[in-house]
């Protein structure tokens, strides 16, 4: 139990519990519970009535557990790192993992249930857990933030709005399932729910990468940072369009009256805009990453590619808010949820398990000695892209032929996503034999 203590809060592995705990959650449950949704979709089945609810808890699995529990712990690590400032008491990180996780695994057994009174006290006391957990991490960012170092990278205002809208998140999830549970509701009226996602996925996910996007390219291109006052606009604009998007649809939500189509419309329009942005200030796509070692430029592979996912649903998502405004209507739902697999599977799946490969101590050590097998990065790629081009292309093929075929594309796409998942947790715990090793310093030069 004290080994367990230690690890826990020795600052330099606090982040691996995360990342255990996210490839579980994602692994184990979410992943395979999208199969399964897709799976009955293209079969007719409702899977006895539970398929809405269960839809509802595989987003909040795969983006609070599978990608949240990521960034969570790669933020504890990295954030300190860039401000100089380390999270104090240091007790914060095992305390948030555990509400989290916690929090996430409630949810899962109580959500398709909670129109029964246990289950649906069960259901009110996950999204606490939630929220006690989102509350802590952020808090942890902001104090670091307010207290760093003076920086160059503009990284700061990223991270501080991704804190910022995972709070707000949860604390809208707290009050909007203590309002269905309380009606003994298993489902999160739609558009709250797509409410919530927008800022999970947009608010919070999205604008950590940027920001650790902000501070890293710079150093692996040896170039200078990105121009301070376009990086800002962007950041506005990101943010404006955010806040739109979510108060358009929560008000709608309480107001089924209100005319709020144009400011819905607005705010996905804005939010792609600011996208394309990024993708073109970041500067993904020119250079060569000088200050990588050439058995780490593989790895780029990865973050390359998911800026370019990031093109593809930002160019789509601008091309729906059009013709949404264009037509005066709301932008629909298969549009809304194309966007959204593409920017979930494509860019930022790929981009954790790139971003994984270049800075995760035990991968970069085992990357560095050339442990790593010649098929991995070629079928992660093939895997990862195989996944979200089936799971993005399904929503649009039933958006715009209205064909039931594209369950059948989205059901492929989640077992290209299980398979991608398992091969990286694969490599992840396994234990470099005796001969991947360095025996001593003057063997690891020599090499």
């Amino acid at each position: 139990m004290s080994r367990l203590t230690a690890f826990l809060f020795n600052e330099e592995q606090q982040y691996a519990p995360f990342v255990a705990a996210a490839i579980f959650v994602g692994l184990i449950v979410g992943f395979p519970l999208g199969f399964l949704l897709a799976h009955a979709a293209a079969e007719g089945s409702s899977l006895g009535g539970y398929w809405a609810a269960l839809a509802q808890a595989h987003g909040q699995l795969q983006l609070m557990g599978w990608v949240g529990l990521f960034v969570m712990g790669m933020g504890f690590r990295l954030v300190p790192r860039f401000t100089g400032v380390r999270v104090r008491p240091a007790f914060l990180a095992p305390l948030t993992l555990l509400a989290m996780v916690s929090g996430l695994l409630v949810r899962a057994v109580a959500q398709p249930f909670a129109d029964e009174g246990p289950f649906a006290a069960l259901f009110a006391i996950s999204a606490a857990l939630e929220a006690a957990g989102a509350l802590i991490f952020a808090t942890a960012v902001l104090r670091c933030l307010a207290s760093g170092r003076r920086e160059q990278f503009l990284y700061s205002p990223f991270f501080g709005a991704g804190a910022v809208w995972l709070a707000v998140a949860a604390m809208l999830n707290f009050v909007f399932v203590i309002d269905a549970a309380s009606d003994s509701q298993p489902v999160l009226p739609a558009l709250r729910s797509i409410s919530l996602t927008y800022m999970q996925l947009y608010g919070f996910v999205a604008m950590f990468i940027f920001a650790i996007s902000l501070r890293t390219f710079p150093i692996f291109f040896h170039r200078r940072p990105a121009p301070a006052q376009a990086t800002i606009a962007a950041w506005a604009l990101a943010n404006g369009g955010i806040a739109a998007y979510a108060a358009a649809g929560i008000w709608l939500s309480y107001d089924s009256s209100a005319d709020v189509r144009v400011l819905q419309s607005l705010g996905f329009l804005a939010a792609g805009v600011s996208l394309l942005a990024m993708v073109a200030l970041l500067g993904i796509f020119w250079g060569e990453p000088q200050r990588l070692r050439t058995s780490a430029r593989r790895s780029m592979r990865f973050v390359r590619s998911a800026y370019a996912w990031l093109f593809v649903s930002a160019g789509l998502q601008t091309f729906f808010a059009s013709r949404s405004l264009i037509d005066q209507r709301f932008p629909a739902y298969y549009e809304i949820d194309a966007v959204r697999h593409f920017l979930a599977l494509g860019f930022i799946t790929t981009m954790i398990i790139g971003m994984s490969l270049l800075v995760m101590p035990r991968l970069a050590m085992r990357r560095a000695y050339g442990a790593a097998p010649r098929f991995l990065i070629p079928a992660l790629l093939a895997l990862l892209h195989g996944a979200a081009a089936a799971r993005g292309a399904g929503s649009l093929l039933v958006n715009e032929t209205r064909i039931e075929e594209g369950f059948w594309t989205m059901t492929a796409g989640g077992l290209a996503g299980i398979l991608a998942v398992g091969l990286f947790a694969a490599y992840l715990i396994r234990q470099p034999s005796p001969a991947e090793i360095p025996l001593t310093p003057q063997a690891s030069s020599s090499g």
